[in-house]
């Protein structure tokens, strides 16, 4: 069992992030969280603070992790599962949005920086492309992990192994990652 503050704290905060990306941040009480990390209840509150304060700690911890895989790992690929750091971010972000626009935004900005500064990095870019590639990016980054099985059967992909999916859109992220601003023309048009 944790003790002292930092350790309850960081098991609160691990515990919340796992239930939340399972069963979605609505769907968990703080009662699930404090059992899951083994302490009292009561020192959520203490140490953390209310429900939504620790809504937003798990969302900033997470926001941490995710810019620390950038810097490891600038162009590499973000897990896809609930059980990563990406998936778990982006299970809290969309609750966030919905819920605290403003929140999301202050705490889970930061991401989205560090793969603008990526893309200028790496890809040579201009700040203007790199931040409308980085939006870009990110939008089709956490939307396909938000709604990958729809996306799927919607687009009757279900014999594409999911493995070569989520490589396909890695490459793609890479690919729309070193487009210029403006974009190329768009082909011409069939009659």
């Amino acid at each position: 069992m944790p003790s002292g503050p930092d350790e309850v704290r960081r098991a609160v905060l691990h515990a919340a992030a796992v239930l939340f990306a399972e069963e979605g941040v609505g769907e968990v009480a703080l009662r699930d969280i404090a059992e899951r990390a083994q302490v009292n209840l009561g020192l959520i509150n203490r140490y953390i603070g209310t429900r939504d304060d620790l809504i937003r700690a798990v969302f900033a911890d997470l926001t941490e992790q995710l810019v620390a895989e950038i810097h490891e790992t600038p162009t590499g690929p973000r897990g896809f599962e609930p059980d990563t750091v990406m998936g778990r971010w982006t299970r809290v972000l969309a609750h966030l949005v919905i819920v605290d626009p403003d929140a999301a935004i202050e705490i889970g900005a930061r991401p989205v920086r560090e793969m603008t500064s990526v893309i200028e990095d790496v890809y040579g870019q201009d700040a203007d492309a790199a931040r409308l590639r980085s939006a870009q990016f990110m939008a089709s980054a956490i939307g396909w992990r938000l709604f990958e099985t729809y996306l799927i059967r919607a687009a009757e992909l279900d014999d594409v192994p999911l493995g070569a999916l989520r490589e396909e859109l890695v490459r793609s992220h890479r690919r729309l990652a070193a487009t210029p601003l403006p974009s190329p023309p768009d082909p011409p048009t069939r009659s």
